[in-house]
């Protein structure tokens, strides 16, 4: 995280020219790029992932999740058992907050649903809504869980009326999934989960393996592989967007209290 203080460096920083390389990468990421795939550049072995499990579906993702996740996977589907374990094992505090976002989440979605919009001359425009019958959810993973992600993504795909919610999300080193991310999806009424990430879970989604389904649209943010892989597979599926790194601009003057700002800057980054 890069902190900038005063308006000469702030100006200096948003006044930067736009960096000639589309995918910037750590010299340590290249170096491991051309290790894994023969390549440093990411789109490349992105595209090689994505071909892969095209050919050869379960067996690349457990490969994949072996080769760059280091985790050894017998199974990609989350059973039921580790969804209530988890269920148990998470404070009730924790489970609290999150039935109470949801229910935020949920309300304004129904709102949102069920809106007619003001149009010029006072004409109303209602909304049609054709509801999809499959959607993929991508939740970022591996060093932290996101279970804010859950609820914002897969809520408003079950107020729309999608008949089947698939949840991916990168295991932990131990191989299993973070538990305050399996409980989000409970209350979210996700359907299925898989401890499956990066581009192979998009490729996953896209396409159909023997285990996951094919979806109808992909959902969720991630890091540039997982958006170089939906913007590869846009067109065999719908997808949401392609998110970047997360921007914050904070103003503050000499009043301010500076432990509180520098809090405020953190939070986006904060993990349960």
């Amino acid at each position: 995280m890069k902190i900038i203080e005063g308006f000469k460096p702030a100006k200096s920083a948003l006044s930067r020219q736009a960096m000639a390389d589309p995918y910037p990468v750590s010299p340590a990421l290249r170096q491991r790029l051309k290790e894994l795939f023969a390549t440093e550049n990411p789109e490349q072995a992105v595209r090689q992932i994505i071909d892969e499990v095209r050919r050869r579906g379960d067996a690349a993702l457990l490969d994949y999740t072996l080769k760059i996740d280091g985790v050894k996977l017998t199974s990609l589907e989350v059973s039921k058992q580790q969804v209530n374990n988890a269920c148990r094992e998470v404070n009730a505090e924790l489970v609290s907050a999150l039935n109470l976002a949801a229910e935020r989440i949920r309300s304004f979605h129904l709102e949102q649903k069920d809106a007619i919009w003001s149009g010029i001359a006072g004409l109303n425009s209602p909304q049609l809504i054709r509801p999809l019958e499959r959607v993929g959810v991508y939740v970022p993973g591996g060093t932290a869980c996101y279970p804010s992600t859950v609820l914002m993504t897969a809520i408003p795909a079950r107020v729309a009326g999608v008949s089947e919610v698939i949840l991916v999300t990168p295991p932990g080193e131990s191989g299993i999934v973070p538990p305050p991310t399996l409980v989000a999806a409970n209350i979210a009424g996700v359907d299925r989960i898989f401890s499956l990430g990066g581009a192979q879970a998009i490729a996953a989604l896209a396409f159909g393996t023997e285990s996951i389904p094919g979806v109808d649209k992909i959902c969720g943010p991630g890091n540039i592989f997982v958006v170089l892989a939906k913007k590869l597979v846009y067109g065999v599926v719908d997808i949401d967007g392609l998110q970047g790194p997360s921007e914050m601009l904070i103003i503050a003057d000499q009043t301010a209290d500076v432990h509180r700002v520098r809090l405020s800057g953190l939070e986006p980054r904060l993990s349960w």
